[in-house]
């Protein structure tokens, strides 16, 4: 699900059929976006939503931030995304975040010099269902066998960490490692893979397994009808993972299967979601992140320390001054 220049997401039935997303947007506004997002974002769609499929390498990277982004002129704001690992080779690694804390500015500049930069990155053996919260700055890479769902912020901005050419000259090469290393966050302690919170709503599952300003994801495993208010603040992503679920709104409703993402306009109203056998869906958007995550998740009686953990151990974590 995106809205780019050149690429936007095309509805594929009902009365809208064959319109992009970016015309919705500009005919509808704060009644598909919602009020808040409006505020916070303007009428430019934040996110983008993608299963990806990483049979392949995904080559070493890290993204600038929204700062780095300004700084550099680039059109597009800085990009934090996140993968949730849906289906996954036996044995399947990647690579995300620095190693340890003995991962320095000069080990980053002296990998970069000689390609060696995954040596960098921690390793993680990832199994369905394992979270990582890449903040803007987050090495990574991929060696393949993997398919995940990713969210990301609306932007295409790139740091590729590939080692420099080597037929450019060795003040050339300096320079160009300067560059990268401005882009890339070290941290003592630096911890992007997230430990989901799970609630019980009736016979329902609530799971959420991460949350930062940009973006925040649950997982929805449900054996009862679950009711999902779109009150006019934000718009709603649900994208069936699992198993199939009918949408009931008013006189309308609409089947997901598997792979199928649906779009839920933020002033659509109480929206229920009727599960078939093993449902599970997993539902996206643009937090409030005391109304959305903290206080939920209170009532829960969840302990603090976990709801701080959703949002990654590190400094960038937006919810340490909000839980605290």
């Amino acid at each position: 699900m995106c809205d780019r220049p050149g690429e936007s997401s095309i509805v594929i039935n009902g009365p809208l059929v064959g319109k992009t997303l970016h015309t919705l947007i500009a005919e509808y506004g704060e009644a598909l976006l919602g009020q808040d997002i409006i505020t916070k974002c303007g009428i430019r769609f934040p996110l983008l939503i993608k299963f990806l499929d990483a049979s392949n390498v995904l080559g070493e990277q890290a993204h600038h931030s929204d700062a780095l982004a300004a700084k550099h002129g680039l059109d597009d704001p800085g990009k934090t995304e996140a993968w949730y690992m849906l289906k996954t080779r036996p044995g399947a690694t990647i690579h995300c975040g620095q190693r340890d804390d003995t991962v320095t500015s000069q080990t980053i500049h002296d990998a970069l010099l000689d390609g060696t930069i995954r040596n960098e990155m921690r390793e993680y053996a990832v199994q369905p269902g394992d979270a990582f919260l890449l903040y803007a700055g987050t090495m990574h890479y991929s060696a393949g066998g993997v398919l995940f769902y990713e969210i990301m912020q609306n932007s295409d901005v790139y740091i590729g960490l590939r080692l420099p050419d080597t037929e450019l000259s060795d003040a050339e090469r300096e320079a160009k490692v300067r560059d990268l290393r401005e882009g890339i966050h070290l941290e003592p302690g630096f911890e992007v893979k997230i430990p989901p919170v799970t609630i019980r709503e009736g016979g329902n599952a609530r799971t959420f397994v991460f949350a930062c300003t940009y973006f925040a994801l649950e997982r929805l495993d449900l054996h009862q009808p679950y009711l999902l208010e779109c009150d006019g603040e934000r718009f709603f992503v649900l994208s069936q993972i699992e198993g199939t679920s009918t949408l009931i709104w008013e006189n309308y409703q609409e089947h997901l299967e598997p792979g199928h993402t649906s779009l839920l306009p933020a002033s659509l109203g109480i929206v229920q979601i009727k599960p078939g056998q093993s449902c599970a869906l997993l539902k996206t958007y643009v937090p409030n992140l005391e109304q959305n995550i903290i206080r939920p998740l209170r009532q829960a009686g969840i302990p603090q320390q976990a709801i701080l953990g959703l949002g990654g151990k590190t400094k960038l974590n937006p919810l340490m001054p909000n839980v605290y």
